[in-house]
């Protein structure tokens, strides 16, 4: 559907708002596909977005699939696949939980959103998904809403290695920062704060592909997940500038209205071990 949006509106943004997603969350989806097929679908650096010849085959084939769900779906009087659970996960453990998918089927039984924190709280306060991934510790969620802490996540800052200081620093002035509305924008400024760490912004973007990228390119300093940037530090396209440690708490919130419990406990367990392992 993500791949379909794209195709039908040449956008990545514009797919987004289509489907009430956000935009990391259709440039995961296309990403995804990619690897799967081991195929380009778009043509990079064109506005609108144009589809390659195979990509025209996958989203043929993506409308076929979706009207034969749309028909099995109104036969069975039904708006989901039974078994299945719908979770809202933010960009970054998405990523983390999607390539620990092809050795394990951490995902099985769910139809995952990826979405920012504050929406994710929002579509489980409604109702409409059963579990959320997230970040900022959640406050006042309810009584229906059941709340586990998990491990934190490691963020980076880091740069080009011809910028890369070789010594623990206590400025950056050029942070190519999350969006300011973030809930993960509002914690690292605290967190600056609180270990006297002065840090100025010099671009937004809710996309950490994008800020990683502008990181290779020598365009200024992202602060990013471990797991995100470990490939690019061992093969010295990234260069890690040296701070107090930085990190990004993880929480589960899982709806009781359903018996998707022990599930999201499963899953919640395993990407505690991931997030240990950087």
């Amino acid at each position: 559907m993500k791949l379909l949006a794209l195709a039908e509106t040449g956008s990545f943004s514009l797919a987004a708002k289509k489907l009430h997603v956000s935009q990391p969350a259709i440039t995961l989806a296309v990403g995804s596909l990619e690897r799967a097929f081991g195929a380009k679908l778009y043509i990079r650096n064109k506005q609108p977005i144009v589809l390659t010849q195979k990509g025209v085959v996958v989203a043929e084939a993506s409308k076929r699939i979706s009207n034969e769900i749309d028909r099995m779906q109104v036969k069975l009087g039904k708006t989901s696949i039974a078994g299945q659970y719908q979770i809202g996960i933010i960009d970054s453990i998405a990523r983390l939980l999607h390539k620990s998918s092809k050795e394990n089927d951490s995902l099985t039984n769910f139809e995952v959103m990826v979405n920012s924190s504050q929406s994710i709280l929002t579509e489980l306060l409604a109702e409409k998904i059963d579990a959320g991934l997230i970040t900022g510790q959640p406050k006042a969620v309810g009584k229906n809403i059941s709340v586990h802490q998990l491990h934190n996540e490691e963020f980076v800052f880091v740069r080009a290695p011809r910028l890369a200081p070789d010594k623990t620093v206590a400025y950056i002035d050029d942070w190519l920062a999350f969006n300011q509305d973030s809930t993960s924008y509002k914690h690292f400024i605290k967190l600056f704060n609180k270990i006297g760490l002065n840090v100025t912004p010099v671009f937004y973007s809710t996309s950490m592909e994008i800020l990683k990228e502008m990181a290779i390119a020598g365009k200024g300093t992202a602060l990013l997940p471990r797991h995100i940037i470990q490939n690019s530090l061992d093969n010295n396209s990234l260069e890690a500038v040296h701070t107090e440690p930085l990190h990004r708490p993880i929480w589960a919130v899982i709806s009781k209205n359903n018996n998707s419990n022990h599930l999201i406990q499963n899953l919640s367990s395993h990407l505690n071990a991931l997030l240990e392992s950087y």
